[in-house]
């Protein structure tokens, strides 16, 4: 009986490698820790979205929309329950709706030049990418953010 008897496609197709050569690579991923990358993010309830979106309105009936804005983006939502990332969704909605489109190339470019702006403008990309790809459509970020997008130039 030959090799080619002795073995079918699905059993080739299983065993074809069965040595991870990458955890022989000194500088491979595989042998790096990669919670490393980013520090761990706090588990924020849907209270907590909550009563972030009081202080915000409050910011807003001020008029601060930057330090609303600020207030949002600084205190994203990546580790809640889902309607704890609605609600905060729906909190940079209600702050990026009440930005008139001539004040918001101002605004991001003053949020841009403070300090901890750049990271703050990734925030706002995420939210806006997430929204983009379909997952918020009926909120109206689009709406908000599309009719007068952000362009960063180096000064």
């Amino acid at each position: 009986m030959s090799i080619i008897q002795q073995h079918s496609n699905a059993t080739l197709g299983d065993a074809w490698r069965t040595i991870n050569i990458d955890a022989l690579t000194e500088d491979s991923s595989v042998n790096f820790d990669t919670s490393a990358l980013h520090p761990p993010q706090p588990e924020v309830s849907e209270a907590d979205a909550r009563q972030i979106n009081t202080q915000v309105r409050q910011l807003l009936r001020g008029g601060d929309t930057e330090g609303a804005l600020r207030g949002c983006l600084d205190t994203p939502v990546y580790n809640g329950s889902e309607a704890a990332k609605d609600a905060h969704l729906q909190t940079i909605t209600e702050v990026l709706q009440s930005i008139k489109a001539s004040e918001m190339s101002p605004l991001l470019k003053s949020i841009y030049s403070s300090e901890g702006g750049n990271e703050a403008l990734d925030v706002l990309m995420k939210y806006m990418w997430l929204q983009r790809n379909g997952r918020w459509r009926s909120q109206g970020l689009e709406n908000a953010i599309w009719r007068n997008p952000p362009v960063h130039r180096r000064v």
